[in-house]
C-alpha cells in the first residue's frame, strides 16, 4: 500500500517569507567583508626619535578590536584592547613607552566574523631585541574545523531530512537518524563558537574554561549565526513531527549561514546574502533527502517518495548551481584567484561537485525510472549511489569548513593594491609619503608636508629622490607638483623592484632656504 503524500499548506510558505524578512533585518549592513590592513602609523620597523601617543591601524572596512597587546623591550605585556577606538581607522592610545623595540600584537574581527591578526614592530630611540609574540594553538584550529564540520553535517542532514519528510514522509528509522544528526549539530554549534573565540584570540584549548573566548566569539557575526543555528535545530526537531515547522527550520538555518562567513559578507550584499540563503536551502533539500530516500528504497512503499524527490530535485540542483556560481565569481575576483589557497580548495570542491552532479544525473536519468517500475537491480544500485553521494557531500562540507582559515582572493587583491606609506620628519619639517599601489611597477606618489607642529606648509618646490642601492639602482629624481588639495603629487613613476627604497625630499621653503629629509619606503 502506498503511503499518502501530504502537500504543504500555504501557511508555512508565508512563515518562511516572514523569516527571510526578519533575517534581513538582523543581518549587518553593507561592507567589504574580510578585513584587510591597508596601512599603519607609525610605519613597520620605524625608528622614532620620540615615542608616539597613538598607533593607527587603517583597514578597508570597519572592524572590532578583539585583543590588542603591546610588548615592550623587557618582554612585559600591556593590554590595550580597551584603549582602541574607531572602526575602519582603529586608533590605539599608548602608555608612556620606554626606549627600545616595541611589538604591537593585534587581533580584530571583520564583518564576516573571521578574525584578522597582525604584528607591528617599531622602535623608540634605539633598536633592541623584541619579545616573541605567541601564535595560535594548532589544536584549537583543528578542533574548530572539526566542530564546524560536525555542525554543518548534523544540521544540514538532520533539518534537511525533516524538510524531505514534510514533502514525502519519513520512515521511522529516518526520523530517528534525523533527530540524532540534529542533536549532534546542536552540540557542536556552541562549541564552535567558543573555539572560534579562542582561535581569534590565539588562546590554547584550556582557555575554553574561561569567559574570554566565548565573549570574543559572541562579539563577531558568528554570535548571530550561533543563535539562528540553535533555533533552527530546535525547530528542526519539532519539524520531524510537525511538518510545517521543518520549512521554518530550513529557513532559519539558511539565514544562519547567510549571517556570517566570507560569502555572505561580501559586496554586493544584495546578491551575496540571498545567494547564500538559497544555496543552503537547496543544499538542505538535496542532502537531507539522501538518508530518508535510501531507507525508503528498502521498503515496498518507497516509490512515492522517490517520485516526489525525482520531480523536485532538478529545481534544487539549478538553484544550488546558480547561487554557487554567483558566489564563486564574487569571491574569486578573476582566474588568478585559483593560484591562492582559497582557490585550490575551491578547485577540489568543484571537482567533487562535478562527480556529485554526474552521480545525480545517473540517478535521475538511468536508475530512477527502472526503480519506480520495481526493478530490484536498479533499486540496489540507487541505494549504493546515494551512499557514495553522502560520502562526497561530507568531503565537500569538510573543504568548505577549511575556508575559515583562508582569506578569499578578493581580499588578497586588496592587500596587493594597498598603498605603501612612510613618515619622515625632522624638528622643522615632516612628510607623509603614500605610494599607490604599494607594489613594484607603475605607481603614483602623494606627499603631505607640515612643520614641527603638524601645521601644513607651502614650499616653493619639492624634489623626490629614490634609490635602491642593494639592487644597483642609483638615484632617480622626480619633480613633485602641488595640487589644490594641499598635497604634492608625482602622478606617474615606475619603481621596478620590490624592497626598501631610500627616499629623500629636497624641500625649497623659500628662494634662499632648502631642507632635505630622508627615510625608507618599503614596496612589496
Amino acid at each position: 500500500m502506498t503511503r499518502p503524500v501530504h502537500r504543504l499548506a500555504p501557511r508555512p510558505v508565508l512563515w518562511a517569507a516572514a523569516l527571510i524578512a526578519l533575517a534581513a533585518l538582523l543581518l549587518p549592513g553593507a561592507s567589504h567583508a574580510h578585513a584587510v590592513l591597508l596601512g599603519v602609523t607609525p610605519a613597520e620597523s620605524a625608528l622614532l626619535e620620540t615615542a608616539p601617543d597613538v598607533i593607527v591601524l587603517a583597514f578597508n572596512e570597519p572592524v572590532a578590536a578583539l585583543a590588542i597587546a603591546l610588548i615592550g623591550p623587557d618582554g612585559g605585556s600591556t593590554d590595550l584592547t580597551q584603549a582602541a577606538s574607531g572602526d575602519s581607522r582603529l586608533t590605539i592610545a599608548l602608555p608612556d613607552l620606554t626606549r627600545g623595540t616595541q611589538v604591537l600584537s593585534w587581533r580584530v574581527a571583520s564583518a564576516d566574523g573571521h578574525p584578522v591578526a597582525g604584528t607591528l614592530v617599531f622602535s623608540v630611540g634605539e633598536v633592541t631585541g623584541a619579545a616573541e609574540v605567541a601564535s595560535g594553538d594548532p589544536i584549537v584550529a583543528g578542533l574548530l574545523w572539526g566542530a564546524k564540520l560536525l555542525m554543518s553535517v548534523g544540521l544540514i542532514f538532520g533539518i534537511g531530512g525533516g524538510l524531505f519528510g514534510a514533502i514525502a514522509g519519513l520512515p521511522p528509522t529516518a526520523r530517528r537518524m534525523s533527530a540524532t544528526l540534529i542533536w549532534s549539530g546542536l552540540a557542536a554549534t556552541p562549541l564552535a563558537l567558543g573555539l572560534h573565540g579562542a582561535d581569534a584570540l590565539g588562546l590554547p584549548l584550556s582557555a575554553l574554561f574561561n569567559a574570554a573566548p566565548w565573549a570574543a566569539g559572541w562579539r563577531t557575526s558568528f554570535g548571530i549565526m550561533t543563535v539562528l543555528a540553535l533555533m533552527a535545530g530546535l525547530f528542526g526537531l519539532a519539524g520531524l513531527s510537525i511538518r510545517p515547522l521543518a520549512v521554518f527550520a530550513t529557513a532559519l538555518l539558511a539565514a544562519a549561514y547567510a549571517s556570517a562567513g566570507h560569502a555572505g559578507a561580501a559586496d554586493p550584499q544584495w546578491l551575496t546574502r540571498p545567494a547564500v540563503f538559497l544555496h543552503l536551502a537547496a543544499l538542505c533539500f538535496w542532502l537531507g533527502a539522501l538518508i530518508p530516500l535510501a531507507l525508503w528504497l528498502r521498503r515496498d512503499d518507497g516509490t512515492a517518495a522517490l517520485k516526489r524527490f525525482s520531480d523536485a530535485i532538478p529545481f534544487a540542483v539549478l538553484l544550488l548551481a546558480g547561487s554557487g556560481i554567483a558566489l564563486g565569481m564574487v569571491q574569486m575576483g578573476g582566474p588568478e584567484g585559483l593560484a591562492t589557497a582559497y582557490g585550490r580548495i575551491l578547485a577540489v570542491k568543484l571537482g567533487l561537485l562535478a562527480l556529485l552532479f554526474v552521480l545525480a544525473a545517473w540517478n535521475r536519468w538511468s536508475l530512477t525510472g527502472p526503480a519506480l517500475k520495481g526493478v530490484p537491480q536498479a533499486t540496489r544500485r540507487l541505494r549504493v549511489v546515494i551512499l557514495i553521494e553522502m560520502a562526497l557531500v561530507v568531503a565537500i562540507l569538510g573543504l568548505a569548513a577549511g575556508w575559515r582559515f583562508t582569506p578569499p582572493p578578493r581580499a588578497l587583491a586588496l592587500v596587493v593594491a594597498a598603498p605603501a606609506h612612510t613618515h619622515i620628519h625632522t624638528a622643522a619639517v615632516m612628510a607623509d609619503v603614500t605610494v599607490t599601489p604599494g607594489t613594484a611597477g607603475p605607481v603614483a606618489m602623494e606627499i603631505w608636508l607640515s612643520d614641527g607642529d603638524m601645521q601644513p606648509i607651502t614650499p616653493q618646490a619639492v624634489t623626490v629622490g629614490l634609490t635602491l642601492p642593494e639592487r644597483g639602482i642609483e638615484r632617480m629624481t622626480y619633480e613633485a607638483t602641488a595640487d589644490a588639495d594641499g598635497l604634492w603629487h608625482v602622478p606617474e613613476l615606475i619603481l621596478p623592484l620590490a624592497g626598501d627604497w631610500a627616499i629623500d625630499l629636497e624641500i625649497r621653503l623659500t628662494r634662499f632656504s632648502m631642507t632635505r629629509i630622508d627615510g625608507i619606503l618599503t614596496l612589496k
